[in-house]
């Protein structure tokens, strides 16, 4: 190896170490920056984990509502939208803090409810085309299961129940009065 080699040689070497000083005093300066900020950074952990908002809407890419998440009259819901965004499905909280899941049809009347201690312990409703009620499956307070079939004005027309002790128990019910015209047992 020649002269002019060597010295070439030993300059790259000298600008590597300098190199190497200057990346070593970054690195031990970024060190003391982080050991001396880090208890006035807040950390992820301490940030709160909730987000507040008076509502929430999810869109599509279309940007068509597709589900809402609200608190209208201190009452929370939630409600999915179907391509005509139309409600089809929601998760209410109502009245006496019941609370209450609608499937409802493309006109958007409620077709379906499942409710539990509103009325009853517990019940679902089936309604017609028009979003009244024609069929109830309910169990009351008193634990009693029973299954009424209503008309149009959603009058009762037939129940039957169980009572307690296992007993069952028919009505059926006057068209015009609506009063009970049979009863069994």
């Amino acid at each position: 190896m020649g002269t002019s080699e060597e010295q070439a040689l030993r300059a790259r070497v000298l600008r590597l170490e300098q190199r190497l000083v200057m990346f070593s005093v970054i690195w031990v300066f970024t060190l003391l920056v982080v050991l001396l900020m880090g208890p006035w950074v807040p950390r992820a952990a301490t940030q709160p984990q909730v987000i507040r908002t008076s509502a929430l809407e999810i869109v599509d890419a279309g940007g068509r509502v597709r589900a809402t998440l609200d608190a209208v009259n201190s009452k929370p819901s939630l409600w999915l939208y179907g391509g005509d965004s139309r409600r089809r499905a929601g998760l209410t909280v109502g009245t006496g803090g019941a609370p209450e899941f609608v499937l409802v049809d493309p006109q958007g009347r409620p077709r379906i409810s499942l409710r539990v201690g509103f009325e009853r312990a517990a019940e679902i409703r089936i309604a017609d085309g028009r979003g009244r009620p024609r069929l109830g499956l309910w169990i009351g307070y008193d634990e009693e299961p029973g299954i009424w079939l209503l008309d149009e004005l959603a009058r009762p027309r037939i129940g039957m129940k169980v009572l307690a002790g296992g007993i069952p128990r028919l009505w059926l019910f006057e068209e015009s009065t609506g009063r009970v015209m049979f009863s069994a047992p």
